[in-house]
């Protein structure tokens, strides 16, 4: 169960991540 939390918790993340970079690079392509 513990490991399970824990991949979920880190699928969650990295998705969290991919969009704050994405967003990111966006910005940075506009200026």
């Amino acid at each position: 169960k513990r490991l399970a939390r824990k991949t979920i918790c880190f699928s969650r993340s990295v998705e969290i991540h991919e969009k704050v970079i994405g967003a990111f690079i966006e910005k940075h392509m506009f200026y």
